[in-house]
């Protein structure tokens, strides 16, 4: 097995755990934000629900490339995004390019709106991305 380090941009976890913090701060419903490598591996989480970040990491980004491919397949432009809604919450999944592609997941309570989530997450995306190196 190849050396897979090279694969991970240097991320400070401590950066990316304060930009999250920030977004449950301005959206309090956020009740787990999740970066992820683009083949599945968890860079950060902040968790309410203590979930194992993992399996999170490789389920979330499947279900992204799934949208991605249905997309691509009617002729759509590239999904920027994909929502799991369910009566407990609300989750939305942003693909993140960069120089190696990321998945942001972000998951809010039943009673934050979709909207407010994907807003948020958006947001989070975007900073995390300008911290990042290219």
């Amino acid at each position: 097995m190849g050396d897979r380090s090279r694969e991970v941009p240097p991320v400070d976890k401590d950066v990316l755990l304060q930009e999250f913090r920030r977004a449950k701060e301005r959206t309090p419903g956020i009740s787990m934000l999740l970066l992820t490598t683009a083949d599945g591996r968890a860079l950060a989480e902040l968790d309410e629900r203590g979930s194992d970040p993992r399996r999170l990491a490789a389920m979330t980004n499947s279900f992204l490339t799934l949208g991605e491919t249905v997309a691509k397949e009617l002729g759509l432009a590239s999904a920027d995004y994909a929502t799991i809604a369910t009566r407990q919450g609300n989750m939305v999944l942003i693909r993140m390019d960069h120089a190696k592609p990321m998945t942001l997941a972000a998951l809010g309570t039943f009673d934050t709106n979709v909207a407010t989530l994907l807003f948020a997450a958006r947001e989070c995306a975007t900073r995390i991305s300008a911290l990042l190196p290219n």
